[in-house]
């Protein structure tokens, strides 16, 4: 599976991707000049709205649609997800998430552990993830764009 970047217009469908396991860039640059360069140096497939943008790098897609459930569509359709990868990385940084005991878990989460033992942990923004009812909502709707 390669890995993206997408550009600033896609900040929503970014977080799906990386909901959906893809390791997905945000770039921290302004310029479409250093995006192209961390494209290069780094073999990322390039996602982009911006047809002009589009044409100046050979790995890039252009995504026709304005709404992120289409970007997902199209993207899906040329790159299947593995249903295994769900889950599994930060929506906000990419970082692959670890699983931890709720214990570790500071004060504020008195819900959460009384439901789980374990919940999973972005070891780089240190947010946590669980399966609550978020968690089931979102699982439906990736289904049902990868089987509509």
């Amino acid at each position: 599976m390669p890995k993206f970047m997408a550009d600033h217009m896609l900040g929503r469908t970014c977080r799906w991707m990386r909901i959906m396991g893809y390791d997905t860039q945000y770039p921290k640059c302004n310029s479409d000049n250093d995006i192209l360069k961390k494209c290069m140096r780094e073999d990322l497939v390039l996602l982009t709205r911006d047809y002009e943008f589009y044409k100046r790098y050979p790995k890039s897609i252009f995504l026709n649609g304005s709404d992120f459930k289409a970007q997902l569509k199209q993207i899906t359709e040329m790159f299947p997800p593995d249903p295994e990868l769900f889950f599994t990385r930060c929506p906000e940084c990419n970082a692959i998430l670890h699983v931890v005991e709720t214990k570790t878990m500071g004060k504020g989460f008195d819900l959460v552990k009384s439901r789980f033992e374990t919940v999973k942990q972005c070891p780089e923004c240190g947010k946590y993830y669980w399966e609550g009812s978020h968690y089931y909502r979102i699982r439906d709707e990736i289904n049902e764009l990868i089987k509509g």
